[in-house]
């Protein structure tokens, strides 16, 4: 069970790692996508015409809308010639190849090797990161961009502002998971006027300047990657070692609980969370000993959300010095199981895994973080703090 797994994380699972460090690769010229423009329309010209340009449910706001087997063509008239302008054009077929190679189903570390990114750390925002920006909005300028949920790309932009043509031509790459999904090309025939280009860039140059949210190192060497550490206990939601009830405002469920052996807990449901503190009998001298996440939009340590692929949150964390028990079903990631920090895999029958890391904390007790897994997609995530006969 654990070959196939590892084999996936290999083989099919392939991660995006960062920018890799290519300096001679250039951006993404004007010339190459006008190449690919020029590509496009000699397989419309060979190509069959799957629909009625003519009829009304093929208008858009990109234009007339020519339906091909291996995408959609958006002109400015419903009859085709070499004449015919194409506004924009929609890629869905993986065996259409774009500049240097980019095509659907492409892995994003493949995009990368492709083009240029002078930011490796994606430092950003938590929806969008600049790849890199060359050039300025007087004589031109080039740029890559992505788009983010979070960890997750949506979308990867490369674009060329062109002033002596007033054309701002740009190829988007749609992201699902970590492969492409569809190409778009656009720009190659209205006009992009030097204010709307002075706007882009002002937007892009200020983003570059956006350091509120970065991507978390991702390796298939788990060597390369840190333990689960009491810094991670700090994380977007919350600071696990310091949180207390007041912090979590007004707008939650708080009840205190007796547990009729001296001691209470003191429990605080929220939106999409549910943390429980230890207290006194009037709820004060609180210490949080559980926290779980039941919200996507909620990050954990290293930004673990529910929703993530086992593999996207495998290779978030310390892993391949440990060994595996006879039965093939648990996995010693590192350290010793028992005696903090150590992280441990367990993989059941293949579609309930579970993640456990757990670190030593000073002067407190050892916390522990459980992602637990069906069907490979997160759907648990707890920590709590352990006692010391766990």
């Amino acid at each position: 069970m654990l070959h196939r797994i590892i084999t996936g994380l290999l083989v099919l699972l392939l991660i995006w790692t960062g920018c890799p460090a290519k300096a001679e690769t250039q951006p993404l010229t004007a010339a190459e996508l006008e190449a690919m423009a020029a590509n496009i329309r000699e397989m419309a010209n060979r190509g069959i015409l799957r629909n009625d340009p003519s009829l009304p449910e093929a208008e858009s706001e990109d234009g007339y809308a020519f339906q091909y087997d291996f995408g959609v063509i958006y002109a400015d008239s419903t009859a085709w010639s070499e004449e015919t302008e194409i506004h924009a054009v929609q890629i869905m077929d993986s065996e259409v190849a774009g500049p240097r190679g980019l095509a659907v189903d492409l892995d994003v570390n493949q995009v990368m090797a492709a083009v240029p990114c002078g930011n490796k750390e994606m430092n950003g925002t938590y929806e969008a990161a600049v790849l890199y920006l060359i050039g300025d909005a007087a004589s031109g300028f080039s740029y890559g961009r992505a788009e983010r949920n979070g960890q997750r790309i949506t979308a990867i932009e490369y674009g060329v502002w062109d002033p002596g043509k007033g054309k701002r031509m740009a190829l988007t790459l749609g992201i699902s998971g970590d492969g492409v999904a569809s190409m778009r090309l656009e720009g190659l025939a209205e006009t992009f006027d030097a204010k709307s280009a002075e706007e882009l860039y002002a937007e892009l140059e200020a983003l570059t300047h956006q350091f509120a949210y970065a991507r978390v190192p991702r390796s298939l060497n788990g060597a390369d990657l840190e333990m689960f550490n009491e810094g991670d206990l700090d994380f977007p939601s919350l600071s696990f070692r310091t949180a207390v009830p007041e912090i979590f405002g007004d707008n939650v469920e708080d009840l205190l609980m007796d547990n009729e052996d001296g001691t209470w807990l003191r429990r605080i449901d929220g939106d999409g969370f549910e943390a429980v503190f230890t207290s006194n009998s009037r709820g004060g001298e609180a210490s949080l000993v559980s926290y779980t996440i039941m919200s996507p939009e909620l990050e954990g340590p290293r930004c673990v959300r529910l929703g993530d692929l086992f593999h996207e949150d495998y290779t978030r964390f310390r892993s391949g010095e440990g060994s595996m028990d006879a039965d093939g079903q648990k996995e010693v990631l590192y350290g010793v199981e028992g005696a903090a920090p150590y992280g441990i895999a367990e993989y059941g029958n293949g579609t309930e895994m579970t993640l456990r890391y757990v670190t030593p904390t000073l002067g407190g007790p050892d916390v522990e973080m459980i992602l637990k897994y069906e069907d490979t997609v997160l759907t648990e995530i707890i920590l709590h703090t352990l006692e010391e006969d766990e």
